[in-house]
C-alpha cells in the first residue's frame, strides 16, 4: 500500500497554506482525481476553437469590444457585456469552454513553459492551484518556494508576458461528503451557490462558507452565481 501511494505522488499545493507532497487522489472535482481533471483540461485546451461568440449573449463577437484577464483576451458583442464579464471573468471563460471555444492570449502573452522559481522547463505533473490559477514547476522543491509569495510570483509571470493556466471546472461533488451534488440542496453565500449532496451537509458549510469557497477555488472550481 505504501509503495502504491508513493507511486502516485503529485505536488498539488493550496497556495498560502504550507502543504506536504500529497497524492492526487485526495481531491476529486468532476468525479475524477484532480490530476486527471487537469490532464483533461490541458488536452481540451488544445482542441478548442478560438473564441467566436460572446460569453454573455452568445452573439458573434464585435471585433472591437474586449477585456483582458490574467493574460487572456475575452471578447464580447458589445460594451454592455464587457461590464458583465468583468464581474466574473472566470464564469465567462467557463461559458466559452462549454461551447468548445477558448479566449485568445492577450497581445504579447504566451503560455507558461518554464518554472517561475528556477527558470527551468516545467513538467505538467508538478503544479499548484490558487484561486483557479494553475502554475507549473520543474521539480518538487519549487512549490514550497512559490507558496511564500504566490501573488507576487503570478504578477512576475504576467510581467514577463507569461499567462498562467486558468481552471474553470464545474462543481459536481459536495464539498462535505464528496458525493455527487443532488441539484436540490445548496448554500448561497455572497451570490455564489455551493451545491451539496443533501441538506444534512448545510450546517458544516455554514460554519465557514468562505473557507469552503476558497477550497473549491483552489481545486479549480468555478461556482455558479445565484439567479
Amino acid at each position: 500500500m505504501k509503495k502504491l501511494w508513493l507511486s502516485s505522488l503529485l505536488v498539488v499545493c493550496s497556495l498560502g497554506i504550507a502543504l506536504p507532497v500529497i497524492s492526487s487522489e485526495t481531491i476529486a472535482p468532476s468525479g475524477n482525481s484532480l490530476n486527471e481533471a487537469v490532464k483533461a483540461e490541458l488536452q481540451q485546451a488544445k482542441e478548442r476553437q478560438p473564441q467566436a461568440v460572446c460569453p454573455i449573449s452568445g452573439k458573434p463577437v464585435s471585433g472591437k469590444d474586449s477585456t483582458t484577464y490574467l493574460g487572456y483576451e475575452i471578447k464580447t458583442c458589445c460594451p454592455n457585456c464587457i461590464d458583465t464579464v468583468k464581474k466574473d471573468p472566470l464564469a465567462a471563460i467557463q461559458a466559452l469552454r462549454k461551447k468548445g471555444q477558448e479566449p485568445a492570449l492577450a497581445d504579447n502573452m504566451k503560455l507558461q513553459t518554464v518554472c517561475p522559481i528556477s527558470g527551468k522547463p516545467v513538467t505538467t505533473e508538478l503544479y499548484a492551484i490558487k484561486n483557479n490559477i494553475l502554475v507549473q514547476f520543474c521539480c518538487p522543491n519549487c512549490p514550497a518556494a512559490f507558496q511564500k509569495d504566490p501573488k507576487g510570483t503570478v504578477e512576475k509571470m504576467l510581467g514577463q508576458g507569461i499567462a498562467p493556466i486558468l481552471l474553470t471546472f464545474e462543481q459536481k461533488e459536495c464539498p462535505v461528503s464528496h458525493e455527487p451534488v443532488s441539484g436540490n440542496s445548496s448554500v448561497v453565500h455572497e451570490g455564489k451557490v455551493i451545491e451539496l449532496c443533501c441538506d444534512a451537509c448545510k450546517a458544516q458549510v455554514l460554519e465557514n462558507p468562505e473557507k469552503v469557497i476558497q477550497d473549491l477555488a483552489d481545486q479549480g472550481i468555478v461556482l455558479a452565481r445565484e439567479k
